[in-house]
């Protein structure tokens, strides 16, 4: 089953959360950003309710047009003396793109999004905080059933 949330349209959608969930595959084709989640999804919290008999989930973020639509923000570990906290840094994805795709390597896990006119912004974790930034007319949800 397939559902398409319009991000350039009068009113911003509401999309599910597939949230606690491991994305296992990120890949770029045709336009799009791919997220390929886990196996047997649908024990999850977020996702037991709506849709009980789900496998797995594809979510496709059609670009604008290109990689340069990507953002991508990974925390880094925290300096004792000048950042406690830890920073943000943004990855040059052009030059990198092979730092978006690796990312599933540690148990990504898909905690939130935002969703604005033409963007949503990503919250994800690994072994740090991940944000990704996209700009986007659509995002498209992939349901497979068992």
């Amino acid at each position: 089953m397939k559902e398409t949330y319009y991000l350039n349209g009068k009113e911003v959608p509401t999309i599910p959360v597939p949230h606690d969930c491991i994305v296992k595959d990120i890949k770029l084709d045709d336009g799009n950003l791919v997220f390929s989640f886990e196996d047997d999804i649908s024990y999850h919290d977020s996702i037991k309710n709506k849709y009980p008999k789900v496998k797995t989930l594809i979510i496709r973020f059609h670009l604008l047009q290109d990689i340069y639509d990507i953002n991508l923000f990974i925390r880094s570990k925290a300096n004792r003396f000048l950042h406690k906290a830890g920073v943000f840094r943004e990855i040059d994805l052009p030059k990198r793109q092979k730092d978006l795709l690796t990312l599933t390597k540690d148990n990504l896990e898909y905690l939130y999004h935002n969703v604005g006119y033409c963007s949503i912004i990503v919250k994800l974790w690994s072994s740090n905080d991940i944000v990704l930034d996209i700009t986007a007319d659509y995002v498209e949800f992939e349901w497979i059933e068992f």
